[in-house]
């Protein structure tokens, strides 16, 4: 039996390294409960610790059958190496705070028609590992190549415009962005000829690959050379997901990442300290603008309060996610607790705001009815959810069961992803009667990566089909989007106003509503790292404060 589910588990693992995104900042052995660690129950085995550890080396995996490059590589197991190798322009830590080891300055200006454009000054004498200087052109080469080279940093950076002029670098998007740094935490390389397609470009970072790929190397001009644990970290060729979990089992592999919220979670056994940290994945309900019930303002506006959001994240996702009533994570200091708490949830404020848009118990079911043009309307909600994720299903499920205790009758739609995509695209409006579905979802539960600038413009704007957005609900709202705009593209003195105006706006449409944010890991064998403080975009993030004890 356990054999089996060892089996399914890795064949899980082998669709993640493929499909999940590689997630910089600074952390000390001080700092260390801030990274919620926790001692896992599951024991497979010997517990290992440090005195046991295989081979007294500190190992990471690597898939050598796939590009190192940073700015390339599709391999999660790849772009955690490289967060040694290669500084990033921007490093976003657990609070997404931004800081720069590259760069001396930084700064937002604003001209008159609304635009805005990011001004950087390259830190002098920062060394790279062929002797070289960084420069502003390196810079400039590297945020170019993630827009042209089909580079999964894309999605993150989105559409970016990059120039050099006198040693600075200028940085603007499609619009005006005063937290733009935020979405730019990428790996820099050297602009050498051809270098986007090489395996392993040269960067600036702590640790240098070796020529044979066996290690890396302790970067000596690397400004805190002398506190970096080890000299060399060793790299274990990966081979296969049952490989892997046997090796990190036996302690050849020292570190490994997890999902705990995903269908490839691994449930890796043995006696692990395991440190939680932030994402920006959000998780959240959306409402059809052509739904019979929710074309009324008040009826979404009444589900405010319907979702709880601390039981979906503690009970449902085991904890493995942070409660967010508003689409800012709650570490980041733009977290808005006032706005949030005020909806927090209350059935009875749901059960009482859709009293007062007009319905009623009007036959004494227990359920609620509405009246439409003077006609006693049945409610019934078309709830949408991917059912290939077994945690979305249950907290779409609590989120149903909460809004039938108010009186809603709720209809689940469970949904393999294909099935999913497809209702969520439907057209009920289509020419031929062939091609209209035969119902209408009124609201689906979702996921989003989302960019750290907070920028959910992709869920109320544009068209699907034409434009790529998330915008299944056909949501038209150009106030919605002015606050959005406004919020993104204010200055710091500006924002307070802005983001009290963008919060409002969500709230006067409810077009979407935030359930709460994702949380992934980072694992380890008792006692043998302290220190780490792993964020999203790097999860070895402030490597030279480790101290570590390999027995």
């Amino acid at each position: 039996m356990m054999k089996a589910m060892k089996k399914a588990l890795c064949l899980l693992l082998a669709l993640a390294l493929t499909l999940a995104l590689g997630a910089c900042g600074k952390g000390g052995e001080g700092e260390e409960e801030n990274n919620d660690i926790q001692l896992s129950d599951e024991l497979s085995g010997e517990t290992l610790t440090a005195g046991d550890a295989a081979d007294k080396v500190f190992s990471l995996a690597v898939d050598l059958e796939k590009s190192l490059n940073p700015i390339t590589t599709t391999s999660t197991l790849n772009q955690n190496v490289d967060n040694l190798v290669y500084d990033r322009l921007f490093e976003v830590d657990e609070n997404f705070n931004v800081t720069s080891r590259i760069l001396e300055d930084w700064y937002y200006s604003k001209n008159d028609n609304g635009g805005g454009t990011w001004i950087l000054s390259v830190r002098d004498g920062i060394k790279m590992h062929d002797g070289s200087t960084l420069t502003a052109d390196d810079i400039v080469y590297s945020v170019s190549r993630i827009a042209t080279s089909g580079s999964t940093y894309f999605q993150q950076t989105g559409r970016v415009y990059c120039s050099a002029f006198q040693g600075q670098v200028y940085l603007t998007g499609d619009y005006a962005n005063g937290l733009l740094p935020q979405r730019m935490s990428i790996p820099v390389i050297k602009q050498v000829e051809n270098s986007i397609l090489q395996n392993t470009p040269v960067g600036s970072g702590p640790y240098v690959f070796s020529e044979d790929l066996s290690c890396l190397e302790k970067f000596e001009d690397y400004e805190t050379a002398d506190t970096l644990p080890f000299d060399k970290v060793y790299l274990r060729p990966y081979t296969d997901p049952e490989g892997l979990i046997t090796e990190y089992e036996s302690a050849l592999v020292d570190l490994v990442l997890n999902d705990p919220t995903s269908i490839y979670n691994m449930g890796y056994g043995g006696k692990n300290e395991t440190r939680s940290y932030a994402t920006t994945n959000l998780h959240f309900v959306c409402f059809n603008s052509r739904s019979e019930f929710f074309q009324y303002d008040a009826y979404r506006t009444a589900m405010s309060w319907i979702i709880d959001r601390e039981g979906i994240a503690e009970d449902v996702l085991d904890g493995h996610a942070d409660a967010a009533a508003i689409p800012i994570h709650p570490n980041s200091s733009l977290f808005d607790k006032e706005a949030a708490d005020e909806i927090a949830f209350d059935p009875d404020r749901c059960r009482l705001e859709l009293e007062r848009g007009g319905c009623r118990d009007l036959d004494g079911d227990g359920m609620l009815e509405y009246a439409l043009s003077g006609t006693k309307k049945e409610i019934e909600i078309n709830f949408l959810v991917c059912a290939d994720s077994a945690d979305k299903v249950a907290a779409a499920r609590r989120i149903a069961s909460d809004m039938e205790a108010v009186g809603l009758y709720v209809h689940m739609r469970e949904m393999t992803w294909k099935e999913y995509q497809a209702a969520l695209r439907a057209d009920p409006d289509a020419e031929d009667e062939e091609d209209r579905p035969e119902w209408i979802w009124d609201m689906f539960y979702g996921e989003i990566f989302m960019a750290s600038d907070w920028n959910t413009l992709t869920l109320y704007t544009g068209d699907w089909e034409k434009d790529g957005t998330l915008n299944y609900g056909k949501w038209n709202v150009p106030e919605l989007q002015q606050a959005m705009y406004a919020f993104i593209g204010a200055t710091p003195e500006e924002r307070p106003a802005a983001e009290a105006d963008y919060l409002a706006a969500l709230r006067q449409t409810t077009a979407f509503l935030s359930v709460c944010y994702e949380k992934k890991q980072v694992l380890t064998h008792i006692g043998i790292v302290k220190g780490i403080n792993p964020n999203q975009f790097n999860a070895l993030a402030g490597v030279a404060n480790w101290q570590v004890n390999l027995g």
